[in-house]
């Protein structure tokens, strides 16, 4: 057979070979890594484990450096400073994606683009103004805020409806109160 023939055959066969290689491959792991600076004399805890890790999540990924692959998993996580226990991936053979457990200071109050637990906080939901306090930091997009009672019913009458609830929140909508 001349070389000609055989071309075909070989092409054919290494983009069968490349199309049947996984789109997410772990590469490699590690114990610890940060992007910034950890300070030895501070204590530091747990804040969140796997933190990346799910299918989805390493899919997401369009991370072309570790270092932003990190920085990226970190900041998922209010108070997150570095990352232990890692595992490291590639995602289609172009971008990077990390997952571990993201730790944080024990010391300094957890707080994400300004707003920390307690922070009185207010929103607009259609034509209302809604208040209400955070109690939790989700991640790097939502927090939980207990809504301050509603009252409802007719003023004249005595039959008045508070109401407390636990809602999600997205940051970008919220703003302090005074």
């Amino acid at each position: 057979m001349t070389v000609m023939k055989l071309f075909p055959i070989f092409l054919c066969s290494a983009l069968l070979a490349t199309s049947c290689a996984p789109a997410i491959r772990q590469v490699g792991t590690i114990n610890m890594m940060s992007t910034r600076n950890v300070d030895a004399n501070l204590k530091y805890k747990p804040l969140s484990s796997y933190i990346g890790g799910s299918v989805t999540e390493l899919k997401k990924s369009r991370a072309k450096t570790m270092e932003d692959a990190i920085t990226q998993t970190v900041k998922r996580v209010p108070g997150g400073e570095f990352l232990m226990n890692i595992k490291v991936y590639m995602i289609k053979n172009q971008y990077f994606a990390v997952e571990g457990d993201v730790w944080g200071s024990a010391e300094a109050p957890i707080s994400y683009r300004g707003f920390k637990i307690g922070d009185r906080i207010a929103w607009k939901k259609g034509d209302k103004i809604l208040n209400g306090t955070i109690q939790a930091l989700k991640d790097d997009k939502t927090c939980y805020v207990k809504q301050d009672a509603e009252k409802t019913g007719e003023k004249g009458k005595e039959k008045i409806k508070v109401e407390e609830k636990t809602i999600e929140l997205a940051y970008e909508i919220l703003v302090r109160a005074n």
